[in-house]
This record gives structure tokens, C-alpha cells and sequence, in this order.
């Protein structure tokens, strides 16, 4: 079974991927900031990482920066779930090593779109 850990502030963004996610087959972890995610994945590494880009203690962004820097743990898929419409924020994250980058609002056959592209489905 594929690990997923769901990054986000707000409770109802979690449990709406959650729910997602688990239709797909994933074992699902959720974090309610940066560090925690950092935690979640130096216990049990995961196979995805969907984090919004703002994030309490620890932005996605640095997240994302601090995962792909350390070459001595598991690289994860990582993908953005956010708001943010900013080309140049988007531009940032995959320059930086994201995946994709998912606009919200979403439903669950654009998350199949994307995790079909990346092999994950």
C-alpha cells in the first residue's frame, strides 16, 4: 500500500483529501505544518507528499527544499494543493522539485489525472 502524507491548516481541506486519497488505495497521514510533515516522514517514510504551499512553522516551499536536500532519505512524489494563482510561485515549486501543482478547487478525477501521470494509479 503507498503512504500519503496530506499537509494543511485547515481540517476540512485534510479529511477531503484524506477521503480521496483512501478511495485510491492510500494509507493516509495527515500534518498541520511544515515540521510535522518533516516528523511524519522521517518516521515511516512516504511514497506522496500534497501540501498547501502556506503552512504554519515551516512553509510547502521550504519543505519541499529541506526533502529534496537530503539525499540520504526517501524522495517522495511531492505536489502542491493550494490557492496561490501566482505563476511565479508555481514557476518556484517545480523549479524547486515539486511533481505538479494542483489549483484549488479540485475534485477527485483531476487528483486521478495527476496521480496517473505520476504512475501512482
Amino acid at each position: 500500500m503507498l503512504r500519503c502524507i496530506i499537509a494543511d491548516d485547515s481540517k476540512i481541506m485534510r479529511m477531503l483529501l484524506r477521503k480521496i486519497m483512501e478511495n485510491f488505495g492510500f494509507d493516509v497521514d495527515e500534518a498541520e505544518d511544515g515540521e510535522e510533515i518533516i516528523e511524519l516522514h522521517a518516521q515511516t517514510p512516504a511514497d506522496l507528499i500534497i501540501s498547501d504551499w502556506t503552512l504554519p512553522l515551516m512553509d510547502g516551499i521550504d519543505v519541499l527544499y529541506k526533502i529534496r536536500s537530503d539525499r540520504k532519505i526517501k524522495q517522495p512524489r511531492f505536489v502542491f494543493c493550494s490557492y496561490v494563482k501566482d505563476v511565479d510561485i508555481m514557476r518556484q515549486a517545480l523549479e524547486g522539485g515539486a511533481d505538479d501543482f494542483i489549483m484549488r478547487p479540485f475534485d477527485e478525477d483531476i487528483i486521478a489525472t495527476k496521480l496517473a501521470i505520476m504512475k501512482l494509479i
